[in-house]
């Protein structure tokens, strides 16, 4: 398909060490149906032969440009934006693929709406090859996706960098992305650019995000960092809307998600004294207890995942005594049995329990509680007890 006549798209990609995920990135980008192109690679300090490869590339659409150290991912989209000699701007990642329609199906969106300054799409993420998810959510209605994004990015992320086709001009106009925030930098500039801009969406997965190591979406804490900031520099806008506790409670979520409790607790005492009146801070004392009840379980779930094992190798240890009459059956050893089952009522607070697992968990009290076992009856109870323990142990 020939588009000659149509507007030139500039494409970055910055990448960092990444020779064995690009090539792929960059054939994705240079094999769109939509031709009239330039793809500008941003070696950020590259030591792997990431310079050799691009080199090596006949395609005369490719421009590379290396930095001098390394300065983050945000930095050298600007710079390539900078760079850009296309009145459209798009945006890939070194180890992620494009469906070869994308940039066809974002610029005929585009084109075709005169009002829009950025369209994005749906993405596929895929964890070891396998489609995870499809973001944003196919349930969340088209109409929240499309045209005035706002409010919506005021709340809840919808734009991945890799999606996002948008005027050169009006990106460079809205000062990029903030080259201090080390996650979610595409979050806080799709919502700052949403202020002012309508925005398109074209409801089909046209990225495919792979999960991989070192993946700059793997900065869990940051994110919740981030989200504070963006909370700070709309605190307003949130006030006006009357927002605010909705975005600290979706905040919040997102760290117990990530097990970002502390980080949590650090930016919401920084808010409060700084930024909040005394009567939105008495309203955040909720948030702050409900974050250390959730931190306290979070730890309790983790002593007791430890503690799962043993309770096993002590029931092993019981059942193989008492097979080889090294033991013999008693009050003492029939309350020591009871201890271990009992463990399940603590578990049953922390876990969801099969229905399975609990039906057994409470046949073995009752055969625990009868006064008279043969020893036949004894060595399948504590076959039941470790069965017990080791389902319980796969579990979680």
């Amino acid at each position: 398909m020939s588009n000659q006549k149509l507007p030139l798209v500039s494409v970055v990609i910055p990448t960092y060490n990444r020779i064995r995920t690009l090539p792929a990135s960059v054939d994705s980008v240079l094999e769109q149906t939509y031709e009239n192109l330039e793809l500008i690679i941003m070696d950020d300090g590259s030591t792997d032969g990431t310079q050799e490869y691009v080199e090596s590339i006949t395609d005369k659409r490719v421009r590379y440009r290396r930095a001098d150290k390394n300065m983050g991912p945000s930095a050298a989209r600007n710079m390539g934006a900078e760079l850009a000699k296309g009145e459209y701007l798009a945006f890939q990642d070194s180890d992620d693929a494009w469906e070869p329609d994308k940039l066809e199906k974002q610029m005929k969106l585009m084109v075709d709406n005169g009002e829009l300054a950025m369209v994005y799409s749906e993405f596929g993420f895929y964890r070891d090859g396998e489609l995870a998810a499809i973001i944003p959510s196919p349930q969340i209605p088209y109409e929240e996706k499309h045209g005035d994004l706002f409010s919506h990015l005021l709340l809840y992320p919808l734009i991945s960098t890799q999606t996002m086709l948008i005027k050169t001009k009006e990106f460079i106009a809205a000062g990029g992305f903030d080259e201090t925030l080390q996650a979610y930098e595409d979050f806080e500039f799709s919502m700052r650019f949403a202020q002012n801009h309508r925005i398109g969406f074209v409801d089909e997965p046209l990225v495919r995000v792979n999960n991989t190591p070192n993946s700059v979406n793997k900065r869990l804490g940051e994110r919740i960092r981030t989200q504070f900031y963006m909370v700070r520099e709309m605190l307003d806008v949130l006030r006006e809307r009357n927002l605010l506790e909705s975005k600290l409670s979706i905040i919040l979520l997102e760290a117990e998600s990530i097990l970002c409790h502390d980080i949590f607790i650090e930016e919401l005492n920084r808010l409060s004294k700084e930024f909040l009146s005394e009567e939105e801070r008495e309203s955040t004392a909720v948030l702050f207890e409900k974050i250390e009840r959730s931190k306290e379980m979070v730890y309790r779930k983790m002593k007791m995942r430890e503690t799962i094992p043993k309770l096993t190798q002590r029931a092993l240890k019981i059942y193989g005594n008492l097979y080889e009459n090294r033991i013999t059956w008693s009050g003492e050893l029939q309350g020591a049995l009871k201890d271990l089952v009992g463990s399940v009522e603590t578990l049953k607070t922390m876990f969801a329990i099969p229905d399975g697992v609990q039906a057994r968990y409470a046949a073995i009290q009752k055969s625990l509680e009868a006064d008279k076992l043969s020893e036949t009856e004894r060595l399948y109870l504590l076959a039941d007890i470790v069965e017990l323990f080791e389902t319980l142990e796969k579990l979680w």
